[in-house]
């Protein structure tokens, strides 16, 4: 009898091996081709990542190039000169840029166009290139018709065996001058040569223009008022400022802005030029409208002045004397912006009393001084122990109501109270100079605005932009500054 068998030998044949190993390797080779199109595509979007991000570089490059210089030669020109925009293959056709892993030609265009929100104009100005869809007339009316300028960066790469792949954007930069004549290059002061004018002595200020392009004319303001054309030709220029003498100023001490434009044969002008120009050749002229008087209500001196002319006043001191030699008492200090009025509540003083005023500037150092004094200085007596008559009539009603009427005869605004009174007179003969109106109170903190009679017109008072409650009262003042007694108080809701 046979023993039995311990094992197959039975296997696979080499026809289940092969059929084996060709179904791996296409699942292998499926797997290979997901994963190198998946790394390609990868490939792709960061190559066209890197070419917005390298596009939106160039253009605000294009933004720093000067308007009047902005081409696509000179852009590419200050592209090139940027750390990590240079030509890397300077070798082949037009600009190589190298940015990550890939290498990107540039191209640019660059256009003008000429916008018709602000009518259209030939298109003849030298140098310039207007993109081929402009807007165009016949009868052109815009002097200037450069007006932005359209810049487009192309970008691609790719080649051999990947496929050339582009990438285009664009924006548009405008003219800021609004003009393409001739820009101020250089504005500068030459007696004296400083933008500060300090000295007592001088009486004019000469300065030298230079123009970028050839000019017809310059022309120069102070503080945007125009005073005149400068003299020269071509390219050079220059002007004088007639500050007249210190003690008779036509300039009066004060910051100034002086700017200067050009503009060629046909109008068109370019970018201005301007300096800050700081006068300072005297202390302050005292100030001018000075004059003081007894109240007669309380034992109190009323003084009032009006401003400097010069802008570098810093504030006003007021002084009181027994004689007109020795005033040197300070009565009250009044800062620039604030009215210019005060009062001296002299007390058991023997009268006459003497006043004068001095405005407060500041030396070239900035260290502060006073100026003039008023002079004569002004004597205040109590001669006059008559003031006018106290306002009759007083009312008050509310404005934008039928009937509450401004001094000209309208409707007076909503939100307003409007007060009006009679006429008062004085008993010395004197004019009624003023009235005086009081909010809220009778005291000097309280008083509110002055109204000055205007011949043939009601005297009508309009405080605007009250709400709530109020209560006025009104006073006449004589020209010796006599003020009457308060009237009764009006209300107003």
């Amino acid at each position: 009898m046979a023993s039995p068998r311990t094992g197959s030998e039975s296997g696979f044949t080499l026809v289940e091996v092969m059929v084996a190993i060709s179904v791996l390797m296409i699942g292998v080779l499926g797997t290979v081709t997901m994963v190198d199109g998946a790394n390609s595509l990868t490939s792709r979007n960061k190559s066209r990542e890197g070419a917005t991000a390298l596009g939106r570089s160039v253009l605000e490059i294009a933004r720093g190039v000067p308007y009047k210089q902005l081409t696509a030669a000179s852009l590419l020109a200050e592209v090139a000169s940027r750390d990590g925009f240079e030509d890397v293959k300077p070798g082949l056709g037009g600009h190589q840029i190298a940015s990550g892993k890939f290498v990107y030609t540039l191209a640019a265009t660059v256009c003008s166009m000429d916008d018709p929100a602000d009518n259209l104009g030939a298109h003849t100005e030298s140098g310039v290139t207007f993109c081929p869809d402009s807007d165009a007339t016949a009868t052109p009316t815009d002097r200037n018709a450069d007006d932005y300028r359209r810049v487009s960066v192309q970008l691609s790469w790719g080649g051999g065996a990947q496929p050339v792949e582009t990438t285009t954007q664009r924006a548009v930069v405008s003219n800021p001058v609004g003009g393409l004549g001739p820009s101020i290059t250089s504005l500068n002061p030459v007696s004296p040569a400083s933008q500060a004018i300090l000295t007592d002595g001088t009486t004019q200020a000469t300065y030298s223009v230079t123009t970028s392009t050839v000019a017809d004319s310059v022309s120069w303001t102070v503080n945007g008022a125009k005073r005149s054309n400068a003299e020269g030709s071509d390219l050079s220029w220059s002007f004088s400022w007639d500050l007249g003498p210190a003690d008779d100023p036509k300039v009066f001490d004060c910051t100034y802005v002086l700017q200067t434009e050009a503009s060629d044969a046909t109008g068109r002008t370019g970018a201005p030029k301007a300096l800050t120009i700081t006068v300072n050749r005297r202390e302050a002229f005292a100030p001018p409208g000075f004059d003081a008087g007894r109240n007669l209500n309380g034992n109190l001196v009323d003084i009032s002045w009006a401003r400097n002319r010069e802008c570098d006043v810093k504030g006003y001191r007021v002084y009181r004397g027994p004689t007109a030699e020795s005033i040197a008492t300070l009565v009250c200090s009044v800062d620039v912006g604030e009215p210019t009025e005060c009062i001296d509540d002299p007390g058991p003083e023997t009268f006459p009393l003497f006043y004068q005023v001095v405005a407060i500037d500041s030396t070239s150092g900035g260290a502060d001084r006073e100026g003039d004094r008023s002079d004569p200085p002004i004597a205040v007596t109590e001669a006059n122990q008559s003031p006018p008559d106290t306002p009759a009539d007083v009312t008050v009603c509310n404005g934008g109501n039928p009937g509450c009427l401004d001094s000209d005869g309208e409707t007076a605004p909503a939100g307003t109270a409007v007060l009006s009174w009679s006429p008062s007179t004085d008993p010395d003969g004197d004019d009624v100079a003023f009235y005086r109106v009081y909010r809220d109170g009778d005291t000097y903190a309280h008083r509110l605005d002055l109204l000055f009679p205007v011949l043939g017109k009601p005297l009508v008072f309009v405080d605007s932009g009250v709400t709530g409650s109020h209560t006025y009262r009104v006073s006449a003042v004589d020209e010796h500054f006599g003020e009457s007694q308060l009237s009764g108080a009006v209300t107003w809701e």
